[in-house]
């Protein structure tokens, strides 16, 4: 059977489910033991070990990926100029695939986890149309 997931509001929830990922905080992020996390927070051991695996908080990052696509020509140093723009700009690279140069030009793919980029992903792709060598540069999805 697949796993179905929802996005629900947590005023609607039990409290002991907030208290749940308090603990799981306490276990993981500071190497307390369960119980006791489970005394600090107020909840029974079988509380947090019956829902420990079916509740998350939700990711803060969601939505916050875009994917580039650029050509470049086959000269020394030019991703490493995109990669320091992107950079400075707050982007975070997560991925980059690279083509084989063929007539001097290499074909980019880039994934950016743009959640604290200081400027527009459109107006960061026009940076990237000024460094010397970047033939094109294509915003494909933003997530």
């Amino acid at each position: 059977m697949a796993q179905e997931y929802l996005i629900i509001d947590k005023s609607i929830l039990p409290d002991y489910f907030d208290l749940v990922l308090k603990t799981k905080s306490l276990v993981e992020d500071e190497n307390k033991s369960v119980s006791l996390s489970c005394k600090e927070t107020g909840i029974s051991r079988s509380t947090f070990y019956k829902y420990k695996d079916k509740i998350f908080k939700a990711s803060q990052s969601i939505g916050k990926k875009a994917i580039l696509t650029m050509k470049l020509s086959d000269a020394a140093g030019v991703l490493s100029n995109v990669m320091q723009d992107i950079y400075s700009f707050g982007g975070n690279i997560i991925t980059i695939n690279s083509t084989l140069p063929i007539n001097n030009v290499a074909f980019i793919t880039i994934v950016i986890d743009v959640s604290n980029l200081k400027i527009d992903p459109q107006a960061m792709v026009k940076e990237f149309k000024r460094i010397n060598h970047v033939k094109s540069a294509n915003i494909v999805a933003v997530e």
